[in-house]
């Protein structure tokens, strides 16, 4: 947490929006503009002194801080190429084995039609 900033107003401007810009300069020369409801700054006059106060700090987003414990693995894609070949062989009743298909994605159980299906990407129910 870093210690309360304090820097003077030098501007508020109102539009027709419901919000409004306060813009404030510290003794540094360093600005800061924050937008508010429109309904925080009513009544404020800018002929009197009036200093902008933050305290801020930066923390890691909870959900960034604490990575997946075992991301699935990606299987690879077929290739044009695995599909013509697994289609040939299906055709050709060559085909004893899912070779293709377990190259393709080792977790499958699939074996004979369905394997190319699976290689295709349509799924069978």
């Amino acid at each position: 947490m870093t210690r309360p900033i304090f820097a003077p107003v030098r501007r508020i401007l109102r539009g027709h929006s419901g919000r409004a810009l306060v813009h404030a300069v510290d003794d540094a020369g360093l600005e800061y503009k924050i937008e508010v409801p429109l309904e925080a700054v009513q009544g404020v006059d800018l002929e009197q002194d009036h200093v902008l106060v933050l305290t801020w700090s930066l923390q890691a987003s909870p959900s960034a801080a604490t990575p997946p414990a075992n991301p699935a693995p990606t299987p690879r894609r077929a290739t044009p190429s695995d599909v013509d070949r697994a289609f040939m062989e299906l055709m050709a009743g060559t085909r004893a084995s899912t070779a293709v298909t377990a190259e393709v994605d080792p977790t499958s159980q699939a074996s004979g039609p369905q394997g190319l299906a699976e290689l295709l990407g349509i799924k069978r129910a």
